[in-house]
């Protein structure tokens, strides 16, 4: 994100933010669209100072409780945020003829992450025929806001991996796909994907999770 120019104004008024210890209108963090993001995403961090007949305020920015000032804009604004934008953020106001300076406010974290997507089996992964299973996928332990896509994978001759997408993969949304009766055919090697936002980026490959089915057993009573 690239910074503007820092008036002196406002580094003056960073130094002297700490003498002003009588009780003053308190700035807020807010963050969209979530604190946990994903590597990739837009996120925005805005400073508000609510104060009756205050109506021209200007901001300072701090990450990771440094005495540094990080930025004089009223939103932060990552429009492709990487694992180096993580950290802890809080700011304050003043108003422009530095009559009012606000209290700092509480620091917002703002931790930002691969998408992973991890595969899971239940009840099991040894099925008989008319068995009930089902794979569930989830993104960093959640499957909120997410699309899925799920797979057979195959090894082809020269040992590279091929992935068939599952024709009725919409059983699907929510995290979940359900064989409500294994068959035989269901014997093999599956993996998931996810994608989110638009445009859209996608989480990586999930771990494999095999399923084997057999014959239903039946006893030869002639």
């Amino acid at each position: 994100m690239e910074l503007s120019p820092l008036p002196l104004l406002l580094l003056l008024i960073s130094n002297i933010v700490s003498q002003h210890t009588e009780e003053k209108p308190k700035a807020r963090v807010s963050i969209k669209p979530a604190q946990h993001v994903f590597r990739g995403e837009t996120v925005t961090l805005r400073c508000d100072v609510y104060s009756e007949g205050v109506t021209s305020w200007q901001y300072i920015w701090y990450k990771n409780s440094s005495t540094s000032v990080f930025s004089d804009l009223q939103e932060l604004i990552f429009s492709s945020v990487t694992e180096s934008d993580a950290g802890k953020y809080s700011c304050y106001g003043a108003e422009r003829d530095i009559s009012c300076i606000s209290r700092l406010s509480d620091e917002v974290t703002l931790t930002v992450s691969v998408p992973r997507a991890v595969l899971s089996v239940s009840p099991q992964k040894w099925l008989t025929e008319g068995d009930s299973v089902t794979l569930i996928c989830q993104v960093n332990g959640s499957s909120i806001g997410w699309t899925f896509s799920w797979f057979t994978e195959t090894v082809s001759s020269d040992n590279s991996n091929q992935y068939k997408q599952l024709s009725d993969s919409s059983r699907g949304a929510g995290g979940h796909y359900t064989v409500s009766s294994a068959d035989l055919k269901h014997t093999g090697v599956y993996v998931c994907s996810a994608e989110r936002g638009k445009p859209a980026y996608n989480s990586t490959i999930s771990n494999t999770q095999p399923l084997w089915v057999t014959g239903e057993f039946r006893l030869n009573t002639e």
